[in-house]
């Protein structure tokens, strides 16, 4: 995933339900569970409607009424996420409020200008969700010195913004970066696209190759160096024949077209799968990246959970798909006459081996669900609200998918 994800969006000002829908946003980012609360309030909306300090808003409804009557207007509401993962979170010491409080202040005149809003006729509003694995920041910003603007919104202009709070925010690990690569960068206003761009990608890379780790052990056994617990490797191997036996005779192997039984026994061995400390880590991995891409795209709090019981479920069968690889490996090498000691050998073998690719697909997986979200996310994964805003895309294009 990069660094620093930006997102930014908009509804369409000439439609009926857009002062409706704005009104709900502000209420989900200032009220949905593991948002930061403000002080001695049951929200955590804060932001500037004048000059001067930020406030700390005493009641997320005043704020959200003005979105509404600004709506009214025709002024167009843009929405927009800034997003790290936990650990950059930390490293940034945005751990608290106050903090993202400071951040945004330095840094949404970025997203102002980038968008042709001059700061005295910018307002603003936000909100941090407090994530584990991604804590980010919801901001919701208007101009108020037009009533109409055309909405349209070019893609390089998200992309601009991305650059150069990643510009901003990490220029001092840039340049470091860059005396390591013996690039030129003397000073700050030296940092290039060019520069942004190689220090994402070393933080991708950095980012794999941490994610290797979780299933280095993994790795070791299947090249033999180390084995994994023999027991849980003979236990796996002895589900996986056992699954063999219930398997048809005949016929393609896959999950829709099995017995009632071989389907009961490959979904125990799903659950079994899912109990090893390594597995379940890079499970969970991708289910908190699939929903961490869908929250940035939709608000409804009730659709949310549903989704992420949806992408429990994809994960499960994508495990399910990988244990029934395993068992079309162990009819091959029937097929091909090996004797019983030689398939007795290979047992640990297959089922390490199964382990691994498993790992290694829902990390993939994930992965590609933080780098191209706007693959991952299809027609028919978006809430009711979601799908007519893809639909109208190419009419509106107002916001980066």
């Amino acid at each position: 995933m990069s660094v620093l994800i930006y997102k930014q969006r908009h509804r369409h000002p000439n439609r009926k339900d857009t002062p409706k829908a704005n009104y709900a946003h502000v209420r989900y980012i200032a009220t949905r569970p593991g948002v930061i609360k403000n002080a001695e309030c049951e929200h955590g909306l804060f932001g500037k409607l004048q000059p001067g300090d930020i406030t700390e808003f005493a009641d997320w409804r005043e704020v959200a009424k003005l979105v509404y009557t600004n709506s009214q207007k025709r002024i167009v509401m843009y929405r927009s996420v800034i997003s790290f993962s936990g650990e950059t979170a930390k490293e940034l010491r945005l751990t608290e409020q106050k903090s993202w409080q400071r951040y945004i202040e330095n840094h949404i005149m970025t997203i102002a200008e980038k968008n042709g809003i001059r700061r005295e006729t910018l307002q603003w509003a936000a909100a941090v969700h407090g994530e584990r694995a991604h804590p980010h920041m919801h901001v919701i910003f208007w101009d108020t010195s037009v009533k109409v603007r055309n909405p349209f919104t070019p893609p390089q202009i998200p992309n601009a913004i991305r650059r150069q709070l990643i510009r901003d925010t990490f220029a001092a690990q840039i340049l470091a970066f860059a005396r390591q690569k013996s690039m030129a960068a003397k000073e700050l206003r030296q940092i290039t696209d060019t520069m942004v761009e190689q220090f994402e990608e070393e933080m991708r890379i950095r980012k794999l190759n941490g994610l290797k780790k979780v299933w280095k052990y993994a790795e070791r056994a299947v090249h033999g160096d180390e084995m994994p617990d023999r027991r849980l490797l003979m236990e796996l191997a002895d589900r996986l024949f056992v699954l063999r036996a219930s398997m048809p005779r005949q016929g393609r192997i896959a999950y829709q077209l099995l017995p009632a039984e071989a389907k009961l026994k490959t979904d125990e061995l799903v659950c079994f799968l899912k109990k090893i400390p390594e597995l379940r880590s890079v499970y969970q991995a991708y289910v908190e990246a699939r929903c961490h891409m869908t929250e940035l795209y939709a608000s409804d709090e009730t659709w949310l959970t549903e989704q992420r019981k949806a992408f429990e479920k994809e994960a499960d069968k994508m495990l399910a798909n990988r244990i029934l690889s395993g068992v079309r490996t162990i009819i091959r090498l029937e097929k091909e006459m090996h004797r019983e000691d030689y398939l007795s050998r290979k047992r640990e073998y297959i089922a390490s081996r199964m382990i691994l690719e498993a790992m290694d697909m829902l990390a993939q997986a994930a992965w590609n669900q933080e780098e191209m979200p706007d693959r991952q996310m299809t027609i028919g994964e978006l809430s009711k609200e979601a799908k007519k805003e893809l639909i109208l895309k190419k009419q509106d294009k107002g916001y980066e998918y």
